[in-house]
C-alpha cells in the first residue's frame, strides 16, 4: 500500500463529485471508487467538522487517503450520508 507523503502538490476540486467508498468493519474507507476507477485505500489521517448549526448543519467526517495511485481527500457529509472527493494531491 502506498505511504502517506507529506508536502505534495494539492488540487482543490471547484465542485466535490460524489463517489462510491467501501468501509472497513470500523468505518474507514478501504477502497475509493470515483470516475470509472476503483483504489484500495490507507487513512492517514481522519478528522470531523461540525458548524453553522443554526443554519444547515454542516458535518464532515474528513479522511485523507492514500492508495496504489491516489493521495486525495475525502469526506462523508453526516447530514445525507454521500461521500465526495474534495482534493487531489500530486
Amino acid at each position: 500500500m502506498a505511504a502517506c507523503r507529506c508536502g505534495a502538490m494539492t488540487r482543490l476540486l471547484q465542485e466535490h463529485p460524489v463517489i462510491d467508498v467501501e468501509l472497513d468493519g470500523s468505518g474507514r474507507p478501504v477502497i475509493i471508487g470515483w470516475a470509472g476507477h476503483r483504489e484500495p485505500v490507507e487513512v492517514c489521517n481522519h478528522w470531523r467538522i461540525e458548524e453553522a448549526w443554526w443554519r444547515r448543519p454542516l458535518r464532515r467526517d474528513y479522511y485523507k487517503v492514500a492508495g496504489p495511485r491516489l493521495l486525495a481527500l475525502v469526506y462523508r457529509d453526516g447530514v445525507d450520508g454521500t461521500w465526495h472527493l474534495e482534493r487531489l494531491y500530486d
